[in-house]
């Protein structure tokens, strides 16, 4: 056999073994609806910088800082409840970057391959967070109380549609903004554009449905509802028939999409947060933020009736893909298997619900109900004995756990778990989770996104910085 066929035969076993590696758009916040930050894009590391885009000044979120204190269980120093914008998040299409501004109220787009802008669109308030991609147009929120769509390719306006005509405006970080900020950004699903705002929870909120095409009301589906007692804070979800609206201090809330009447709070008081993650099988990620736990947490919400699973103290960040969790908790990076450990913990959920019940069926017995204390008594134990049984299985559930000082944001790019931290980004194979790559950034690398062959890298510091091949 000559060289030249067996060259062409080892490129065909290649070709043949290893996949094609697809590139793809990350065309929203997190890459799709549910927010799940993956991607089946791979990237081949190591990756060295391309480029980076220094803005004239740092980000101004709407919420700067802690949560400071919790005067009813004395913590202070609380993790912040509304941290959705200490960075430029970005969005990619059409070999463009995207993303909007709190420093000059503005949605600008930069060319992927050098990073030279292309154009920018203004507004009169911050735009918080990255514009939404669908068939050409950009669509997003800002805090003048608008929702846009514009063209992705020139920045051209098409409609512009105001929440509140005429509404008051109030001073925010030495800018007007309106009394009813758009901070939800812009959902586009099946041609509807979806957004809400509010600020203040004595003040009304409102949660939108337009004409995605017209920016207009007027049809099936399509709709300006007015809400009390509640705010619109960080990106919203949404699933085939649900919106998932996050509060900053309080439970996120459900609404039915088609109408958009409220469905269920999630959770109960304390529970805050603008964090969220949808699966495709409807199991609901929250958190972030505790009123009562300084160090944050991320809580685990079942697909039916929305009950509270499991809850992840000191954790901040996650993804999930194919039945495998990976999540950053207290300094360590870990991957488990989602259906064994969930499984095990709404048994023990179940057996703490069933001992408490007992207990409050044993307070209100008659004195001289001996008998019947005696078989509650023995109902109990028998409850209280079987948790350490299950609790001693959790371990097992697990599939490895690796120390890792990157815990502000994680994605998932085919096999690569990639994680931002403060001053650095790294790259984690998913078998083991070995660190594979590691590359500094100024600032805290609270965003990240993979496009079409580069790595995305938002900081705290109004840096966006390119990560690509060699």
């Amino acid at each position: 056999m000559s060289l030249r066929s067996v060259t062409i035969l080892v490129a065909c076993l290649l070709i043949a073994v290893c996949p094609a590696v697809k590139a793809e758009d990350w065309p929203t916040y997190r890459h799709d609806n549910r927010r799940s930050s993956v991607t089946e894009e791979r990237l081949a590391v190591p990756l060295q910088k391309l480029w980076e885009h220094v803005a004239n000044e740092y980000p101004q979120p709407a919420w700067a800082g802690a949560a400071k204190w919790d005067s009813y269980a004395g913590i202070s120093n609380l993790r912040s409840m509304r941290d959705f914008d200490p960075v430029f998040h970005v969005t990619a299409a059409q070999g463009c970057i995207f993303f909007g501004s709190s420093a000059d109220d503005a949605v600008h787009c930069l060319d992927l391959a050098t990073g030279r802008e292309n154009w920018a669109y203004f507004t009169d308030g911050p735009v918080r967070l990255p514009p939404s991609f669908d068939n050409g147009k950009l669509y997003f929120g800002s805090d003048d109380g608008c929702a846009y769509c514009i063209r992705s390719e020139s920045g051209e306006l098409l409609w512009r549609y105001e929440v509140s005509p005429g509404g008051a405006k109030v001073p925010a970080d030495s800018k007007l903004i309106s009394l009813s900020p758009c901070r939800t950004g812009v959902l586009v699903q099946n041609g509807k554009a979806y957004f809400a705002a509010s600020m203040l929870p004595w003040q009304k909120t409102y949660l939108c449905a337009v004409n995605a095409e017209s920016g207009t009301l007027g049809g099936a589906g399509l709709y300006r509802k007015e809400h009390q007692n509640m705010t619109a804070e960080g990106p919203m979800l949404a699933s085939a028939t649900r919106l998932y609206v996050s509060q900053g201090r309080q439970a996120p809330l459900v609404f039915d999409a088609a109408g958009g009447s409220t469905v269920q709070t999630l959770g109960s008081s304390g529970f805050g947060g603008v964090f969220g993650l949808l699966t495709e099988d409807s199991l609901f990620v929250h958190g972030h933020g505790q009123n009562h736990r300084g160090s944050g947490e991320l809580r685990f919400f079942g697909a039916d009736k929305a009950d509270l699973i499991v809850t992840f103290p000191r954790a901040s960040s996650i993804v999930i893909r194919d039945g495998v969790v990976y999540l950053h908790a207290d300094g360590w990076l870990q991957a488990f298997d989602r259906a064994c450990y969930l499984d095990l913990q709404t048994q023990i959920n179940e057996l703490q619900g069933r001992i408490q019940q007992l207990q409050e069926q044993r307070k209100k017995l008659a004195g001289d109900a001996e008998s019947q204390r005696k078989q509650l008594d023995a109902q109990i134990a028998a409850a209280q004995a079987e948790i350490p049984t299950l609790q001693a299985k959790l371990p097992g559930c697990f599939l490895w756990r690796v120390a890792s000082d990157c815990p502000l944001s994680l994605i998932l790019a085919g096999d690569t778990l990639f994680a931002g931290g403060e001053g650095k980004v790294a790259a984690y194979e998913t078998a083991a989770g070995g660190e594979i790559w590691s590359a500094p950034v100024e600032g805290r690398a609270h965003g990240l996104a993979v496009a079409n062959g580069s790595l995305l890298v938002s900081t705290d510091l109004g840096r966006i910085v390119c990560f690509a091949a060699p």
